[in-house]
């Protein structure tokens, strides 16, 4: 017999933000454990043709597209067809309607449900119009977190009897990081103050250059709460991660006194943004719903004491490893932060218990549950 072939949509592996990073650690250890079967990697860009080369099971093949539709309903059912597939697997949402091989996705979030103004109309239109047909027609689905599942079950796209919680991890590296000279190079190069807050911040959609704006990044109530901490007495920077948020908050009305206090890093790649977290005092994240929270995850690996929503997916995945704030609500977020500066001894609570909740959140974990749904529809 022939060894199981399963054809992956590869594409979201273009993308520079969560979904990209979700990708590859996933498709990483899916290949690692199931060295029985064979995976066929299709891609729209050579930007990732050599990204699993030392995996003997794997086969990258570019195939470029007109659209992002057409290579979705056209270039991969035909790439599946002529391997002879056994499945066809997408780590975002999306699948071939016009197939007679099983098809497994994964749902990424409910935030156009949930925050339908973070998004263009079409794009709503788009979402409201497909993801039921999607979901419909997809042999099995999975889901990053609980919370996912139950606002899609709650919409009425999903049947949650198709679903498997699948979850997702910070990558390895984010850990504990107890030699000092690469923490020091790495606060030089930013110029990092001595003691800070962290936040990792987004202004504008993945893959725009200017437009369209992304308003869940809610960074106009998370400045706005940082000043009312600085009120209370709070006197520590604020050092705010991401591509461009500077220029969006002045932007919208933040001149230099709104901003006295806040330091802008800019884009730092995810390699070395684990540093950032090690050397925070504690960190905040103020969005207005996460599916899952990988930058809180993060938080919690390396041991750095997290503010989170009471929003979305976050309080189901740190549980009471941090402390939750109405991101709508200046004054909840300073007072947040007002504490966790005030208090040593409560860092020090929060810092043991991340650790110990990051445990539960691993790559490996995430792809011993992938792979059962897989073997559930074709044995390897």
């Amino acid at each position: 017999m022939h060894p199981r072939l399963i054809c992956v949509m590869g594409r979201p592996l273009d993308q520079d933000d969560g979904i990209g990073i979700y990708t590859s650690h996933l498709l990483r250890n899916v290949l690692a454990l199931d060295a029985k079967s064979r995976y066929l990697i299709l891609l729209r860009t050579p930007k990732h043709e050599r990204s699993f080369d030392e995996f003997p099971n794997a086969e990258t093949r570019v195939l470029p597209a007109r659209s992002k539709t057409w290579w979705d309903q056209v270039v991969v059912p035909r790439a599946a067809k002529r391997a002879k597939a056994d499945i066809i697997f997408n780590p975002k949402f999306s699948i071939p309607l016009l197939t007679g091989k099983p098809t497994v996705f994964v749902l990424q979030g409910s935030d156009w449900y949930v925050n339908p103004d973070n998004y263009r109309w079409w794009d709503n239109l788009y979402i409201r119009a497909m993801l039921p047909i999607y979901s419909a027609k997809a042999t099995k689905l999975l889901s990053i977190s609980k919370c996912t599942l139950e606002d899609m079950v709650k919409y009425g796209h999903v049947d949650r009897r198709k679903v498997a919680l699948s979850f997702a991890a910070a990558a390895p590296h984010f850990k504990v990081i107890n030699e000092q000279a690469p923490l020091r190079a790495f606060a030089e190069q930013y110029r990092l103050p001595p003691k800070f807050i962290l936040t990792v911040a987004r202004a504008y959609h993945s893959g725009h250059d200017r437009l369209p704006e992304y308003p869940g990044g809610n960074n106009e109530t998370l400045l706005r709460g940082y000043r009312k901490y600085r009120d209370l007495g709070g006197a520590l920077p604020l050092v705010v991660v991401g591509w461009e948020i500077e220029r969006y908050l002045r932007k919208h009305g933040f001149d230099d006194a709104a901003l006295e206090g806040v330091h802008f890093t800019g884009f730092i790649p995810n390699s070395e943004i684990v540093k950032a977290y090690n050397l925070a005092e504690f960190f905040i994240l103020a969005t207005l719903y996460e599916s899952f929270g990988l930058p809180l995850v993060e938080a919690l690996s390396t041991g750095c004491p997290a503010i989170a929503p009471t929003t979305g997916a976050c309080p189901e995945i740190a549980q009471d490893a941090a402390r939750y704030v109405d991101p709508l609500s200046p004054d909840a977020i300073a007072q947040a932060m007002f504490a966790l500066t005030s208090s040593a001894e409560l860092r020090q609570q929060m810092r043991s218990a991340g650790l110990e909740r990051a445990k539960e959140f691993t790559w490996l974990k995430t792809a011993e549950r992938t792979l059962a749904v897989l073997d559930s529809i074709v044995t390897p």
